[in-house]
């Protein structure tokens, strides 16, 4: 119960979440001009009869906006990938993403739809036989920058990782407050995290690329 009352505190949720989503972070500025916007897969509830909008999870709706926003300006094509993982296997994950952006007035033409990945590895494996040596930026989850950039960089792919979706305002000044919900979901999300990054290099890091 005690452990429980802490990681409800958000102060304990930004600790955890701060090394993850502050991890070299600097304000979302593209340093040189790429040649690819990839979107990594979130989520999107293929079940129950409701509004297409209400099926996207926020992080997917955070990185596709920001990646709608980055093609306006640079005009580049948005690589999306991300297979069948879904509760209903019929459905691909990047081929709705590729709908979506169609749906906001992005020409088919610049948006690849890779229907492949189930987890970030077999996401950038699939993604790397598609872009024959072209520099990427790629949009996903601050808690997840690191891990992503870790693996664009295992398969030697030039990248800059921009951010969304924070759980975390940066903010580390000790407070106490009433426990809140919110807060040990965000804990739950570091913890997560960090085990998928322990997974990294206990298992992916040492597979020959």
């Amino acid at each position: 119960m005690s452990i429980l009352l802490i990681f409800s505190q958000p102060w304990v949720a930004n600790l955890l979440l701060y090394p993850l989503e502050f991890w070299k972070f600097e304000i979302n500025e593209i340093k040189t001009k790429p040649e690819v916007i990839f979107v990594p897969a979130c989520y999107y509830h293929s079940g129950g009869k409701v509004p297409e909008i209400t099926r996207w999870h926020e992080c997917s709706l955070q990185r596709m906006l920001l990646a709608y926003q980055l093609h306006l300006e640079l005009q580049v094509p948005i690589h999306f990938t991300g297979g069948n993982f879904l509760n209903d296997e019929s459905i691909f994950f990047a081929d709705k993403a590729k709908s979506f952006m169609t749906s906001l007035g992005v020409d088919g033409i610049d948006i690849v739809a890779i229907p492949k990945g189930y987890n970030t590895r077999s996401e950038v494996i699939a993604l790397n036989a598609t872009l024959a040596g072209k520099t990427i930026v790629a949009v996903s989850s601050a808690t997840h920058r690191y891990r992503l950039s870790s693996l664009l960089s295992d398969f030697k792919i030039q990248h800059q990782v921009l951010s969304v979706d924070f759980h975390s305002s940066g903010e580390l000044t000790p407070y106490i407050t009433i426990p809140s919900y919110a807060a040990l979901n965000n804990t739950g999300k570091a913890i997560y995290e960090y085990m998928a990054i322990a997974k990294y290099f206990v298992y992916d890091s040492r597979i020959a690329v």
